[in-house]
């Protein structure tokens, strides 16, 4: 029934919107409609590794259906925070990137080093992101106008809030891009590559879309010409987005009338809706359980009528932006960023409540690591009170009270996220089926606490000419050593978590003294691979070695590094 189903391109957008039945499909601009070919490329390129500038980094890497369309990574990454140190109040849990490099080659900043860099604010989910008038945590995407990003003509007006989200991460020098890319840049590359070149186990509908093409014969297919423009690349990916709908939750199915709450549910839509000891309701800020989402979509922030909206006259608009006292305002101004208004200090948009379960940690630094910490802190009346909303008072729940908003919430979770099932199924990415340089084991410790990283960050291809190995976080000046061996053995803290194997064939390659930027020690070695095939398939596994005599065996490893030549 599956091959059935996905035999045709038409056919299976036809079965992905019809599985989306509890409320409309989100608005389209005109000038961009939503078409079964056009959906397929922009599944294409959001799970394409080469949309990045170190072809490591897809849409899907951070925005991962497993995790409801945020980033997984989230828990365990960290970005420190303005003071610039790990381990105090403002470090942040948010997505890795790229590490910081220009046209030519690795750069490296004084806070990462040449590790990858992490974002400043957690991944939000792209799932339902169609109907949001304003994207990012600041709503600096909006409605309005598309603007081709080289010749700076209007190319759409309307409902492009989803277009001007997928104009930014390609081009950021920390999400996907170099210091300086262009957009000009990121289609010559997409135009030469081969389409999902180091992704494996496409869902069938892609597979047959993308089979035995180049990318030009995909934008051919689907735009009448084999041009690969950024605004084609914009409004296929956008096109994408607006079929990945979540509204088929147990609430959509209480909504619907087909089964009822638990007690406890019950018990938390109670608490949900009303207000306690002067603090507004959950359902003031959170709109996502009103009946009305099945004629209007999902929900979220405080409803206004105004006169003219996506839908037509009188559709009620979002206010999305409150500021509940995450953190304090000077280490993020939020919305104030955008607006340059005083008001919106600390301001960030609204978070949906569907799919919650699955996108641990909360709040746009990732501050709460579980639901019952975030529910937890709205009890509190959150922790920083400088210019924040309103009737965000201490409320005083009872253990019982959580229990029960708890549960409710997890009502929101739609089986077909943590399923992988269409409109949420996906290839494996790169990162994710061993074909990239993989990672293997921790980086110890330096005095300082930094973790010492080694990474690759270009993959291992054939004639890669800027294929390099770095280290970063070692103390500025210490010696280090760089080994290889065709043999890799399990870490483990009693061999100081090595990973290569000491055979005839180790090699090591000393380094000297690590050069510093900023106060991170780092090293970088360039390999320019050859193109000979001879090689493909060759598998090195390197690690790093730094003198530390303040630490307490004097010395500290690297994660090791598992490399196969693709």
């Amino acid at each position: 029934m599956q091959g059935l189903a996905l035999s045709g391109a038409p056919l299976c957008l036809l079965s992905v919107l019809a599985a989306q039945s509890n409320f409309p499909p989100p608005p389209a601009p005109t000038g961009n409609p939503v078409t079964a070919d056009k959906a397929l490329l922009g599944m294409a390129l959001f799970f394409e590794e080469q949309l990045s500038s170190t072809g490591t980094v897809a849409c899907a890497t951070c925005h991962d259906f497993r995790a409801a369309g945020a980033d997984r990574r989230a828990a365990t990454a960290r970005h420190p925070g303005p003071d610039g140190a790990y381990g105090t109040a403002d470090d942040r849990h948010a997505s890795p990137g790229v590490p910081a490099r220009d046209a030519q080659g690795a750069v490296g900043n004084a806070t990462f080093g040449h590790a990858p860099q992490v974002t400043p604010r957690r991944t939000p989910t792209v799932v339902n992101s169609g109907y949001h008038p304003a994207l990012f945590y600041d709503g600096r995407a909006q409605q309005n106008e598309l603007r081709d990003p080289l010749t700076n003509l209007v190319v759409l007006t309307g409902p492009v809030a989803l277009e001007n989200l997928v104009l930014q991460p390609p081009v950021n020098p920390v999400e996907m891009g170099h210091q300086g890319r262009t957009w000009d840049q990121v289609a010559n590359k997409v135009a030469a590559a081969q389409p999902l070149f180091w992704a494996s186990d496409l869902p069938g509908r892609l597979a047959t879309f993308v089979q035995g093409a180049s990318y030009p014969d995909l934008f051919a297919r689907v735009f009448g010409t084999p041009d690969v423009t950024p605004v084609r690349i914009v409004m296929a990916i956008a096109t994408y987005l607006r079929t990945l709908n979540s509204d088929q939750s147990k609430y959509d199915r209480v909504l619907a009338g087909q089964i009822g709450l638990t007690p406890l549910e019950q018990l938390g839509k109670q608490v949900f809706d009303t207000p306690r000891n002067g603090a507004v309701s959950c359902r003031t800020c959170h709109g996502e359980f009103e009946t009305r989402v099945r004629t209007e979509g999902p929900i979220v922030g405080l409803m206004t009528m105004v006169s003219s909206g996506p839908y037509g006259s009188m559709f009620p608009t979002r206010l999305l932006f409150h500021n509940v006292g995450v953190r304090p305002i000077a280490e993020d101004p939020g919305r104030q960023a955008v607006t340059a208004v005083a008001a919106d200090a600390g301001k960030f948009r609204v978070a949906s409540l569907r799919n919650v379960e699955l996108m641990a940690p909360y709040f746009h630094n990732g501050g709460a690591r579980t639901l019952r910490e975030a529910i937890d802190f709205y009890d509190r009346g959150g922790d920083f009170h400088v210019n924040q909303s309103p009737n965000l008072l201490p409320r005083g729940y009872t253990a019982h009270e959580k229990d029960g908003l708890e549960a409710l919430l997890l009502t929101l979770t739609d089986p077909r996220l943590a399923q992988g099932v269409a409109p949420f199924d996906r290839p494996r990415l790169g990162s994710e089926n061993g074909r990239f340089v993989q990672a293997l084991g921790p980086g110890l410790p330096t005095a300082a606490g930094r973790p010492v990283i080694a990474d690759a960050p270009l993959p291992a291809r054939l004639g890669e000419a800027q294929f390099a190995l770095t280290l970063s976080g070692v103390t500025p000046g210490a010696f280090s050593l760089l080994l290889f061996d065709f043999v890799g053995i399990e870490p483990s803290v009693g061999n100081y978590n090595f990973v290569v194997g000491v055979t005839p064939t180790l090699l090591c390659v000393p380094r000297g003294a690590a050069p510093a930027i900023g106060n991170v020690g780092v090293q970088h070695v360039p390999m320019p691979l050859p193109g000979d095939v001879s090689f493909r398939g060759l598998v090195l596994f390197a690690q790093w070695l730094s003198l530390e005599p303040s630490t307490e065996m004097g010395i500290v490893t690297s994660n090791g590094l598992r490399i196969e030549i693709q």
